[in-house]
């Protein structure tokens, strides 16, 4: 076979997992190729908030409140809900600490986002306060050079700042308040936070290396000789090349968000649409499965997913664009299902996605999907909705508008009487600060994260000003798919008779989450991928 490019090792995908890999490879001597499929680097973790949980991190441990090994253990374990592999989950936390600090040894630049509070903080077992997140220092775009525009920012989280910034700010539901000037500035500069910054570090690291890259190049096949991967085959500018890798074939494209089919399949909803780019498309399970990869998967019902809306007209990538609603954890507003009734905390998402996913075996159907928010005139006298601030109208195509709740929701196509009797009810109590139904405002994440801070209960504030609005929520992905490719302890992809492929790899959200099991933790999905990249680096150039 003749071969158009020759290197160790292909990275099939440019965020933390195909990056970080690339980095390792660099390092240990070795050549290293990125192929992305899209027009730009950075992959989801450019769009993601930049977070990566890590229990016993460097920094944490260095600080005046250390974290405890066995508190760390125990919460993880909590999240997993028994559906974690022991052995994975045991060597992801391991390593989890000594890859970030690795990184940062190569010039990635961390920062603790402080007093940002564990998912589960202080309900579930070895939760902290504080300490376990890191986030990426500012990066300045231009330190990309000729990679400066062909690396992704991210239309989903505000840009510019960090998360200490926009706690300081009040969080997302002061939004109307927040340092526009000095956002602005950064803006002109290109200055990133968030995900875009922590993927222009690693990228930064990564060229320094000598690492090269190809984008609008979409892997399409896996080259496969005498039962080993020895390259890859893949599409550029109308022609098929082929490239040979010595040493390894890492798949960390990601999962099947814009793959509806898979999606339906795998994530057990009717429905589905995604926040991430419009390039993943399941071609992990392609490539794998085109050589006998095996799958395997988790419960998918409390993952890390949202629930969202489209604005009209809006777009990312050529592709109409979903929005994440964080909207019914401010004041002023609840879901409701399509019998008007409340059925979960909506200022936290642990609490209410699964309970999305609840199937009725009677009535063979899920008695709360779709889930409706409903916000009054106090919401939007007071917050932005998505983009549109206070005083400035919404769309009627996505925000409908009426004068009663009963006519809210017959536009809306849910129960009258049973939206009616829920506001009425939740009005009794939201003028305080208990929510005897759901527990709202419990959660310290959800007080910081949505929150209103002039309030005794910061998540809670009744329905009592009309006009009434009310939007239909579509579950949203983010990326983090139930079902991936199976890997072992040296992030080497299964074959499906239970002995690793030779030379194949996988990481991030193309492979199983056998490391986490089936509860979520944001900042689990970057670092997973940061650790396996590693991983399947050292194993591939035999470090």
């Amino acid at each position: 076979m003749s071969w158009d490019h020759e290197v160790d090792f292909v990275s099939i995908g440019s965020g933390l997992g195909g990056v970080t890999a690339a980095i390792h490879v660099a390092e240990l001597g070795g050549s290293a190729l990125i192929l992305e499929k899209a027009p730009k680097l950075g992959g989801v973790c450019a769009y993601s908030g930049g977070e990566v949980f890590v229990c016993m991190n460097h920094l944490m441990q260095d600080s005046d409140a250390p974290d405890n090994e066995s508190d760390a253990r125990a919460y993880l374990d909590f999240l997993a809900g028994g559906y974690a592999d022991k052995a994975m989950a045991g060597k992801l936390f391991e390593l989890g600490p000594y890859v970030a600090k690795w990184v940062a040894d190569r010039g990635v630049k961390w920062r603790i986002i402080s007093d940002f509070p564990d998912y589960h903080y202080p309900h579930a077992p070895g939760t902290v306060a504080k300490g376990r997140y890191l986030e990426p220092e500012l990066f300045e775009g231009a330190q990309l050079g000729e990679w400066q525009k062909k690396s992704y920012t991210t239309p989903h989280m505000p840009p510019g700042i960090t998360h200490d910034e926009l706690f300081a700010w009040g969080g997302l539901a002061a939004m109307p308040r927040w340092d526009f000037a000095t956002m602005g500035g950064r803006i002109a500069k290109d200055i990133r936070g968030m995900g875009p910054a922590m993927m222009g570090w690693f990228l930064k690291a990564a060229f320094d290396r000598g690492v090269q890259a190809m984008v609008s190049t979409p892997a399409t096949k896996l080259i496969h000789e005498d039962g080993k991967v020895v390259g890859v085959e893949a599409e550029r500018e109308g022609q098929t090349i082929r490239i040979r890798a010595r040493k390894g074939v890492l798949v960390a494209c990601g999962g099947y968000d814009w793959n509806e089919e898979m999606a339906r399949h795998f994530e057990g909803l009717p429905e589905w649409g995604s926040m991430t780019q419009p390039y993943l498309e399941g071609d992990n399970l392609v490539l794998g499965g085109e050589i006998g990869a095996a799958l395997a998967g988790v419960p998918s019902y409390n993952l890390g997913m949202f629930f969202g809306y489209q604005v009209p007209g809006e777009k990312a990538d050529g592709k109409p664009m979903w929005r994440a609603s964080w909207e019914g954890g401010y004041p002023h507003a609840i879901w409701v299902n399509k019998e008007g009734k409340r059925f979960a905390d909506e200022s936290f998402y642990r609490n209410y996605l699964p309970r999305c996913h609840d199937w009725d075996g009677e009535a063979q159907e899920h008695p709360n999907y779709p889930p409706y928010l409903i916000l009054d005139q106090n919401y939007r006298d007071k917050y932005a909705f998505c983009s549109f601030m206070p005083g400035v109208e919404a769309p009627e195509a996505l925000l409908k508008k009426a004068d009663t709740p009963a006519e809210l929701a017959e536009k809306l196509g849910i129960d009258p009487e049973g939206l009616t009797a829920t506001i009425e009810r939740f009005n009794e109590f939201a003028h305080g600060d208990v929510d005897p139904d759901f527990g709202r405002g419990r959660y310290p994440w959800a007080a910081c994260m949505v929150g209103d801070r002039s309030r005794a209960n910061q998540n809670l504030g009744p329905l009592d000003k009309p006009p009434y609005y009310g939007v239909k929520l579509t579950a949203v992905g983010v990326g983090v798919n139930a079902v991936g490719l199976k890997t072992n302890l040296d992030a080497q992809v299964m074959h499906v008779r239970g002995r690793p492929i030779d030379g194949l790899y996988a990481a991030g959200n193309s492979a199983a989450l056998l490391d986490i099991g089936a509860g979520y933790q944001s900042g689990l999905s970057n670092l997973r991928g940061m650790v396996w990249g590693w991983v399947a680096a050292k194993h591939a150039m035999g470090g």
